[in-house]
Protein backbone atom coordinates (compact mmCIF):
# COMPACT_ATOMS: atom_id res chain seq x y z
CA UNK A 1 0.00 0.00 0.00
CA UNK A 2 1.26 3.42 -0.80
CA UNK A 3 2.81 5.48 2.51
CA UNK A 4 0.33 8.54 1.48
CA UNK A 5 -2.73 6.20 1.54
CA UNK A 6 -5.14 5.51 3.66
CA UNK A 7 -7.92 3.11 2.68
CA UNK A 8 -10.86 3.11 5.46
CA UNK A 9 -12.92 0.56 3.84
CA UNK A 10 -14.20 -2.45 5.87
CA UNK A 11 -13.66 0.47 9.37
CA UNK A 12 -16.43 0.81 11.45
CA UNK A 13 -17.42 4.41 12.50
CA UNK A 14 -15.88 4.33 15.69
CA UNK A 15 -12.24 3.19 14.58
CA UNK A 16 -12.05 6.02 12.27
CA UNK A 17 -10.93 9.15 13.97
CA UNK A 18 -7.91 7.23 15.37
CA UNK A 19 -7.06 5.67 12.15
CA UNK A 20 -6.88 8.93 10.64
CA UNK A 21 -5.02 10.81 13.47
CA UNK A 22 -2.52 7.92 13.46
CA UNK A 23 -2.16 8.45 9.71
CA UNK A 24 -1.98 12.31 9.83
CA UNK A 25 0.78 12.18 12.68
CA UNK A 26 2.84 9.12 10.45
CA UNK A 27 3.14 11.71 6.86
CA UNK A 28 3.46 14.52 8.82
CA UNK A 29 6.90 13.70 10.07
CA UNK A 30 7.69 13.02 5.71
CA UNK A 31 8.60 15.74 3.22
CA UNK A 32 4.66 14.69 1.37
CA UNK A 33 2.53 17.86 -0.17
CA UNK A 34 -0.35 15.38 0.03
CA UNK A 35 -1.73 12.62 1.22
CA UNK A 36 -5.24 10.27 0.77
CA UNK A 37 -7.75 8.92 2.35
CA UNK A 38 -10.29 6.23 0.62
CA UNK A 39 -13.43 6.83 2.76
CA UNK A 40 -15.56 4.86 0.12
CA UNK A 41 -19.05 6.08 -0.85
CA UNK A 42 -20.99 3.23 1.43
CA UNK A 43 -23.61 4.84 3.48
CA UNK A 44 -21.32 8.56 3.81
CA UNK A 45 -20.89 8.15 7.70
CA UNK A 46 -16.89 7.09 7.10
CA UNK A 47 -16.82 9.95 4.90
CA UNK A 48 -18.68 12.26 7.15
CA UNK A 49 -16.67 11.92 10.71
CA UNK A 50 -13.24 11.68 8.52
CA UNK A 51 -14.76 15.13 6.90
CA UNK A 52 -15.59 16.84 10.51
CA UNK A 53 -12.27 14.98 11.90
CA UNK A 54 -10.24 17.40 9.07
CA UNK A 55 -12.08 20.57 10.12
CA UNK A 56 -11.28 20.03 13.56
CA UNK A 57 -7.65 19.78 13.05
CA UNK A 58 -7.65 22.01 10.55
CA UNK A 59 -6.68 20.75 7.58
CA UNK A 60 -7.09 21.65 4.02
CA UNK A 61 -8.86 18.81 1.79
CA UNK A 62 -10.35 18.38 -1.72
CA UNK A 63 -12.21 15.66 -3.39
CA UNK A 64 -9.65 13.51 -5.74
CA UNK A 65 -10.16 14.49 -9.41
CA UNK A 66 -10.49 11.68 -11.51
CA UNK A 67 -8.96 11.62 -15.53
CA UNK A 68 -12.10 12.38 -16.89
CA UNK A 69 -12.20 16.15 -15.00
CA UNK A 70 -15.07 14.55 -12.15
CA UNK A 71 -14.84 14.32 -8.49
CA UNK A 72 -14.09 11.18 -6.76
CA UNK A 73 -16.27 11.46 -3.28
CA UNK A 74 -14.83 8.59 -2.19
CA UNK A 75 -11.45 9.90 -2.19
CA UNK A 76 -10.42 13.16 -0.15
CA UNK A 77 -7.06 14.78 -0.77
CA UNK A 78 -5.44 16.35 2.04
CA UNK A 79 -2.73 19.11 1.90
CA UNK A 80 0.12 18.77 3.96
CA UNK A 81 1.66 21.81 3.25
Amino acid sequence: MAKDLLDLHGFKNDEVEAAVDRFLVRVSGTNLKRARIMTGKGTGKVRETTMKYLKRAGYEWSFERLSNGKSNEGCLVINLE
